[in-house]
């Protein structure tokens, strides 16, 4: 179609020249130049637009992003008490069940000690047990001599008693060492407290306290786990139920050393959209193996399969 509009045009200026002479044809053919870029130059930017807009809907959606940590801890203490000691520095890694710190803990440890010792005694029940055993003999001894009409009645329920009472005492004493053992538990319960242990394999973000310092419902540090990575997205209300949980996607990173492209995962599509913006949150997740990849980074998520309205 261009063609045939610019041959008209060479066509119509060829037959007014022929009335003009040279000059006219020169002046003519000037006109001609400059009608004939502004011809092109307007045709050429909107057919460069058109093209541009018509890879945008090829391509699928495209949405802005943010990586961040797939999980984000400030790590705090159980119980109250003052740093004794911190053992991870800022980016740190550190692996989940680490001892990351502890406070202060001599009395509790102390107390371990004390309820170890009680839970190991064994004279109590050593002791119980001989006393059973003499009550036994001399219960056998009372109803040899009451067959024999050699010993009373009072005597015999005497020797039976005494034997019943020695049995509860022992199992009073196998009791004691039983409740004991629970204490020793209970004080290495309260004393590992006082260890402060990282939930998550990652990296220390941040330090909150130093040694000498008080804790009291107040965060020691900040741990982050980032691999997986966590990546969330807005897309438009009138994609809402195109974007799936599963569909996989195409993540760019702006940072240029971050290696090219990734393949996420959507796992998180919102159920309520936000009135003010007319957009709901998607959230997506990539392996990061050896935590190549920072958190904080600007992203972009391509849907090849998803196609704007």
């Amino acid at each position: 179609m261009l063609k045939a509009r610019a041959c008209c045009v060479i066509g119509f200026l060829a037959r007014k020249a022929s009335f003009g002479g040279s000059n006219r044809l020169a002046i003519l053919n000037k006109r001609f130049r400059n009608s004939h870029i502004k011809f092109f130059a307007y045709y050429g930017v909107a057919g460069a637009l058109f093209a541009g807009t018509a890879q945008v809907w090829a391509e699928g959606l495209t949405l802005n992003c943010r990586i961040e940590p797939y999980v984000q801890v400030d790590v705090s203490s159980a119980v109250e008490g003052v740093v004794s000691e911190i053992i991870v520095e800022k980016n740190d890694e550190v692996v989940a069940g680490d001892i990351v710190a502890r406070l202060e803990s001599g009395l509790e440890s102390a107390t371990v000690d004390l309820r170890r010792v009680q839970a190991e005694v064994e004279s109590d029940i050593a002791a119980q047990q001989l006393a059973l055993d003499f009550a036994e003999r001399a219960l056998v001894r009372v109803k040899d001599l009451y067959g024999k009409k050699a010993a009373s009645f009072a005597e015999l329920d005497k020797a039976k008693t005494e034997h019943a009472i020695a049995l509860q005492k022992l199992e009073q004493a196998k009791d004691r060492r039983e409740q004991a053992q629970m204490e020793h538990k209970r004080a290495r319960a309260n004393l590992s407290r006082y260890t402060i242990t990282s939930p998550i394999s990652g990296v220390v973000v941040d330090r909150y306290k130093e040694v000498g310092e008080h804790v009291d419902n107040e965060p020691i540090m900040r741990l982050a786990q980032l691999d997986p990575l966590r990546v969330e997205a807005y897309a438009p209300a009138s994609m809402y139920g195109k974007i799936k949980e599963g569909m996989q996607a195409e993540l760019t990173p702006e940072l240029e050393r971050a290696g090219g492209k990734y393949k996420a995962e959507v796992i998180l599509v919102d159920k309520v959209i936000d009135g003010p913006s007319n957009t709901f949150g998607i959230r997506l997740s990539f392996p990061n193996p050896d935590q190549a990849l920072p958190s904080g980074l600007r992203c972009t998520i391509e849907f090849p399969t998803v196609r704007p309205n």
